[in-house]
């Protein structure tokens, strides 16, 4: 199969995997939310984060590293196995170890043991490392549309929703992430082989190491930007309003689907692309322009209309328990845009090998989430999310720049081709406003919804027929674009 064949195949089962992936877990929350408090969520919450963050540690970039490099041999898969293990082991022991503090810190006792099952994530995910590296490597995507349905469907859909229907509680969320965690890897080594040994090892870990450090750092303060405000706001927020806490642990998490869906196209379809031709700097501009472009169509118009109904989506999507947090979700949806937006540097970034010198941006941008998250406790929770949303816009505009820089490309060029989007969220707003207060008083219902819903994808309709330079000009538009490569892969 050629690369171009491959990599479209590669899109085509990854897109339906991270879409399969993200309608189940719809599913799979709005079930728990009902049975499942929110204090629960915010708990977990905590944990998720911490977790997540030193997953990143616990591996040192060395999958991303096998990835973006050209040749592989058999020294740096037994290189990169035996390292990921080590430090999944190590990290498991260091999270159960450190328990206890985590759960005096935030005055929860019951984190403690929750911290302690939740760690042994760590060595489990280590054992999947290579096999899933190799899958996104050989943009082997059917196998791994294969292994995460199985983890996704039996982990969460029947441990999880077993257990939290027999009362289990905050533990049904526990178990099912174990369960999830142990069949995901399982499935990786069943579908993606791989032979290990001890031969050349050393000498395979300091290769992938240089590469792999420069991705940790990256990835890990930009992991540490995306969950510093689920961590800090239930230590800055007064004693007793843990519920708000829960409130702004499940807003992000909502606001995290989307972004879940590009952030997992991006770093295993994107990335490995872009890892293929990271000496081409002319195919790597016009491929950033053109996937720019095709998510500020997609995601700008989308979160316009998902901002003028946050109120009602909470409560209808996660009960009554959450209503006032809608305004939580408007900021953090507006984040949601230039979240989206910025995957594209963030793959290009990594593919280019520039994580190191990128890194500084990243810094900034956890730093800025850390203000916002203090200062805007002061005042309230919308507070927080308003300064989530300005930190993130100001972040996507120093990656574009220093992607573009990278690639000898043109930054202006890379702001205004979202304009694209901008004018088609533009006619969303209107059209939503006319209907929501010209036609319901200003009031949000089902009917609302689905009526401003068909007009959004009307929008779509009439500019795809009737204006498709709406949509960008020459190869930059993705009606031009993507007929053309259906055209070459029917020829291939």
């Amino acid at each position: 199969m050629s690369e171009r064949k491959a990599i479209i195949s590669g899109l085509s089962w990854n897109t339906l995997t991270v879409v399969l992936q993200v309608l189940i877990q719809l599913v799979y929350t709005a079930i728990m939310a009902r049975w499942i408090s929110p204090s629960d969520f915010a708990m977990m919450g905590i944990v998720l984060s911490l977790m997540g963050f030193a997953e990143i540690f616990s591996q040192v970039g060395i999958g991303p590293a096998l990835i973006q490099r050209k040749v592989v041999s058999q020294g740096h898969v037994n290189g990169a196995f035996w390292t990921a293990v080590a430090l999944g082991a190590s990290f498991t022991l260091l999270f159960i170890f450190l328990a206890p503090s985590i759960g005096r810190l935030y005055q929860m006792p019951n984190l403690v043991l929750i911290t302690q099952v939740v760690s042994t994530a760590f060595i489990i995910s280590a054992f999947g490392v290579v096999p899933r590296s190799f899958m996104m490597k050989h943009l082997s995507f059917r196998s791994f549309f294969k292994a995460s349905m199985w983890s996704v469907v039996l982990g969460n859909l029947v441990v999880g929703l077993t257990l939290a229907y027999l009362g289990f509680g905050v533990w049904a969320y526990v178990w099912a992430l174990f369960a999830q965690n142990m069949i995901m890897t399982l499935g990786y080594w069943l579908l993606e082989p791989i032979q290990v040994g001890w031969k050349d090892t050393r000498q395979g870990i300091r290769e992938l190491l240089r590469y792999g450090t420069g991705s940790t750092l990256f990835n890990s303060l930009n992991y540490a930007a995306t969950k510093v405000d689920v961590s800090l706001v239930p230590l800055f927020l007064p004693s007793g309003q843990l519920t708000y806490a829960g409130w702004y642990e499940r807003s992000a998490y909502v606001v995290s689907l989307p972004i879940t869906i590009m952030a997992k196209l991006s770093d295993n379809v994107l990335f490995s692309g872009m890892s293929k031709m990271q000496d081409e700097k002319e195919r790597l501009q016009k491929l950033v322009l053109l996937t720019t472009n095709v998510l500020a169509i997609a995601i700008i118009p989308t979160a316009v209309w998902v901002i003028l109904h946050a109120e009602w989506l909470m409560t209808f999507y996660l009960g009554n328990q959450y209503q006032g947090s809608g305004v939580i979700l408007q900021f953090l949806f507006f984040a949601v845009i230039f979240r989206t937006l910025n995957r594209v540097s963030d793959a290009l970034l990594r593919a280019v090998d520039a994580t190191f010198s990128a890194s500084w941006i990243k810094f900034i941008y956890v730093m800025m989430m850390f203000v916002a998250c203090w200062v805007g406790a002061l005042w309230g929770m919308q507070w927080i999310a308003m300064g989530i949303a300005l930190s993130t816009a100001i972040h996507f505009v120093m990656g574009a720049w220093k992607g573009q820089q990278m690639i000898e490309g043109s930054f202006g060029q890379v702001l205004s081709i979202t304009w694209n989007g901008w004018r088609l969220g533009i006619i969303v707003l209107l059209d939503t406003l006319l209907v929501k207060w010209g036609c319901f008083g200003g009031e949000s219902n089902f009917l609302e919804i689905v009526i401003t819903l068909l007009m959004m994808l009307g929008t779509y309709v009439v500019v795809l027929y009737k204006m498709p330079n709406w949509l960008g000009e020459g190869s930059m538009n993705p009606i031009v674009f993507i007929p053309e490569r259906i055209r070459t892969r029917l020829r291939l």
